[in-house]
């Protein structure tokens, strides 16, 4: 596959179907504005396979649709994958990407997921905390041992600059308090699983390096509240997760108090964050900047055959894993 400095990365993508609230078609658009070469799609069958490419052909977006992996890999010799499937199916995409020596950009969270019990509609979680946290630390230093890399697709840190031209006064590097709000679809655990990786990947882009969560509490399945403890300070963090039939879906956060709201205005898609008072600053939607940093790194990797493990998305495993087998049993 090699280096890329002189042609557009090829990129394969798995979950590329509109269903379920799926991104995996608006990340391949999203990649392939930002450059790359998106030429494969998988899906489980050649029906489901096809109707995600004659979507994305509909977009302006021409690439081959597979429902067999390995006839993709030969094909197509794909230098990462975007993986946006189901959460539960990642283990064996990130086994078959890691065996064929391609980067991975995942759908968050990387391995969480939830089921249902037999018999029953109460979906509890699949494995424990302690082994999605080992199978993380395994696959990121797997990944990085053969130059390739592995990132999560969690684009909020990214908001952090917008944040900073709303609310120059606040310093995050201080912070000792931080709440979002967000609008999941689903019910139970799994939109907890769905969604709790956004606020986790922010504060830790407020507050980096090792942690400790305490004091975790939830209000009624729709709040969580817990304590996030590093070696030089402790921030008092809220997730809030509210039902509106609103689309996009609203979402928010604060820092220290200081508010920041997305906000986009149509026709057009025009982005904004504002801070509820009346300001606010034009701005890009995070998911295409996350992709493209995620192609700068592919291209840096590829030109220098080493990848970094990221030390924060096996941190973010464990940290949602703890506050996931918190949350009371229904």
């Amino acid at each position: 596959m090699g280096d890329i400095s002189s042609r557009p990365p090829r990129i394969a993508v798995i979950g590329a179907r509109r269903v379920r609230n799926g991104t995996g078609p608006f990340l391949a658009l999203q990649a392939s504005e930002a450059g790359a070469q998106v030429n494969a799609i998988w899906g489980t069958s050649t029906a489901t396979a096809e109707e995600a490419r004659s979507w994305l052909s509909g977009e302006g977006l021409d690439c081959e649709a597979f429902s067999d992996w390995d006839e993709l890999v030969e094909s197509t010799a794909p230098d990462a994958l975007i993986l946006a499937s189901p959460a539960g199916t990642h283990r064996n995409w990130l086994a078959h990407a890691l065996d064929s020596g391609i980067h991975v950009f995942c759908e968050k969270p990387l391995l969480a997921s939830a089921r249902r019990k037999e018999g029953l509609l109460v979906p509890v979680l699949e494995r424990s905390a302690k082994e999605d946290h080992s199978d993380s630390s395994r696959l990121a230093h797997a990944f990085s041992a053969m130059g390739l890399l592995l990132r999560e697709t969690c684009q909020w840190p990214v908001v952090l600059e917008d944040f900073s031209r709303l609310h120059p006064q606040i310093s995050t590097e201080k912070a000792t308090r931080f709440r979002m709000r967000m609008t999941p679809a689903g019910e139970g655990i799994e939109r907890w699983v769905e969604m709790l990786s956004h606020p986790i990947s922010l504060i830790q882009a407020i507050c980096p390096g090792p942690v400790e969560i305490q004091n975790i509490q939830y209000i009624q399945d729709c709040v969580l509240e817990f304590q996030y403890v590093t070696a030089d300070r402790s921030v008092d963090c809220a997730v809030e997760l509210v039902d509106q039939d609103i689309w996009p879906r609203p979402a928010e956060f604060s820092i220290d108090g200081a508010l920041i709201q997305r906000e986009i205005e149509q026709p057009g898609y025009q982005f904004f964050f504002s801070d509820g008072q009346g300001n606010r600053v034009p701005a890009q939607d995070p998911m295409p900047r996350a992709v493209a940093d995620f192609l700068g790194e592919l291209k840096f990797a590829t030109q220098t055959g080493s990848a970094t493990v990221d030390e924060n998305l096996i941190r973010r495993q464990a940290l949602l894993g703890q506050l996931l087998e918190a949350r009371p049993r229904d």
